[in-house]
């Protein structure tokens, strides 16, 4: 069903598969739900739906970057988890996974600890722009980052998205006169990249945030239907409850068909996992990209445990180079089309396959590639993950398991302030 102009969401898989299938009369009954889900929801004060709404962090992005444009050859983002995944995957969607091959500025993300000195050895540092993501401004890859690079290059090369009242990071940005964006309070970094934490590096790379935030805003209005028939994000999140729960589906493969979108299945694992996986609930994400794991885990998922819920990513339209005609007999049915085509009738050709050996499938569709089509998919998946918690009873919002990891590593390295126990060689 389609109810924006440019999602639509397949499941006629599912409701006539069979053992591992849904009812149409058990998905509707769920309908009754929505109006107590969202009232629950909006007593949670979280405001990721209503960002494309809010004018004033999009000017002060504009100004800034504006202000920015062309200065950089490079642009290395500071970040990790929701601070990392959200940028990477409006950079590969939009501008694609190889534009840092050619594509002026380039864009990094230094989202783990041991490629540090490798990038350091690939940059100019006197044309490289340092964005710095954390709210608190205490997380420890990210600061440890920042200090490595601000004794090697001016304060004018950083800038700070934060917390817009209190952290470390807001702290020190006023201390050095750093420009500061920043992360609204009340919107968590997992679902900020619809904030200045996507915006700005998106802005820098000549992306349209303002489509970006127009395609995010229709999405966040079928948020608050009430209608099974006009709420996309509840359905997806009832049928992943549903054969969980009932049909003890407990992993969803978000499958693209674009390599473009391999890096938002990355973002959307996150989101999945860090939100709904509490209290020995939750659903595991996987990633696949079409046509790559046609042929790795394609295997697994038609004759392995039959307990994946298989999302596929379809893009209908792509511009693509044709293949050209070809005489040899058997490979001739391959001439003419676009490898576009081509990817395609390999999705639908998989998802037949999984259909005829009992695995649910359900596809997600949208027209062509776009800033606006990417903005609903965002708010698509955040919303859905919010119903999801609902359904759980767990707060989507925090992530208790990861912030004990942080405890006990400050804990350590406290206990060893001379680092004797480090196997670091000078």
């Amino acid at each position: 069903m389609r109810l924006s102009r440019h999602v639509e969401l397949l499941i006629h898989n599912i409701v006539g598969l069979g053992e591992k299938g849904l009812s149409t009369e058990a998905l509707h009954a769920e309908e009754a739900k929505i109006s107590g889900f969202l009232k629950s929801f909006k007593a949670k004060g979280q405001s990721f739906p209503l960002l494309p709404k809010v004018k004033g962090p999009v000017l002060a992005v504009k100004e800034l970057a504006e202000k920015l444009k062309g200065r950089f050859k490079d642009i290395v983002i500071l970040g990790i988890g929701g601070s990392a995944l959200g940028i990477t995957s409006l950079r590969d969607a939009l501008k694609g996974p190889l534009w840092n091959l050619d594509g002026k500025p380039r864009l990094f993300v230094l989202d783990n600890l041991d490629t540090v000195g490798e990038l350091e050895n690939m940059l100019d540092l006197d044309k490289t722009l340092f964005i710095v993501i954390s709210k608190s401004g205490t997380t420890p890859e990210t600061m440890a980052q920042f200090f490595y690079f601000r004794e090697k290059v001016s304060k004018e090369r950083f800038v700070f998205i934060t917390d817009p009242k209190e952290g470390e990071l807001r702290a020190i940005g006023k201390e050095y006169g750093i420009p500061m964006l920043t992360i609204p309070a009340e919107v968590g970094g997992r679902f900020s990249v619809l904030s200045p934490v996507g915006l700005f590096p998106a802005a820098l790379l000549g992306i349209d945030i303002e489509e970006l935030l127009a395609g995010a805003e229709k999405m966040a209005t079928q948020f608050g239907e009430t209608e099974w028939d006009l709420n996309l994000p509840f359905q997806l999140a009832t049928v992943q409850y549903l054969l969980e729960w009932k049909q003890g589906v407990g992993i969803t493969v978000l499958f693209p068909y674009s390599s473009r979108l391999a890096s938002f299945a990355d973002w959307y694992g996150q989101l999945l996992a860090e939100s709904i996986g509490k209290e020995g609930k939750g659903i595991t994400p996987l990633r696949g990209v079409g046509v790559t794991d046609q042929h790795s885990q394609l295997q697994l998922w038609t004759e392995g445990p039959n307990d994946k819920l298989i999302l596929f990513l379809e893009v209908e339209k792509e511009k693509s180079p044709l293949i050209p005609k070809i005489t040899r007999e058997k490979l001739a049915y391959l001439g003419g089309r676009s490898f576009h085509e081509l990817m395609n009738s390999e999705k639908k050709g998989t998802e037949q396959a999984l259909t005829e050996y009992g695995r649910p499938t359900a596809t997600i569709r949208i027209p062509s590639l776009s800033a606006r089509t990417l903005g609903e998919l965002f708010m698509f998946f955040e919303c859905s993950i919010a119903f999801l918690g609902e359904y759980y009873r767990v707060n989507a919002f925090d992530q208790p398991g990861v912030e004990l990891g942080k405890k006990l590593t400050k804990k350590i390295l406290q206990a060893d302030p001379k680092g004797l126990l480090s196997d670091n060689v000078a």
